[in-house]
């Protein structure tokens, strides 16, 4: 976290899940990022995230993803997987973060 934050980056999660669940694991598990809702998933949409029939009782959810975003809200760098078990390595955010411009 303290180097996606000396690069200029800011670590974000959201998810489908309500406000309240979000704000009970942000508190459980310590986390150092906010977890913010996206119950209608228009987030989750306008980045081309929804996992159709994957979340309880086949509610919609996102897959799992990472994206860089830079200053300008354009979108530089993407991880998608169908697995939520699988996450870009540190190294591999490290250096998707390195490869941007500089202004980023």
């Amino acid at each position: 976290m303290n180097e996606i934050r000396a690069r200029g980056g800011e670590v974000v999660a959201v998810v489908v899940d309500p406000v309240a669940t979000n704000a009970e694991l942000a508190r459980d598990a310590e986390l150092a990022f906010p977890i913010l809702s996206d119950a209608d998933l228009h987030v989750i949409d306008a980045y081309g995230l929804r996992h159709r029939g994957a979340g309880p009782d086949g509610s919609d959810v996102s897959h799992s993803a990472t994206v860089l975003i830079d200053a300008a809200g354009v979108v530089r760098w993407t991880f998608v997987t169908r697995n939520v078990r699988v996450r870009p390595t540190p190294q591999d955010v490290r250096a998707a973060l390195d490869s941007l411009p500089r202004a980023f």
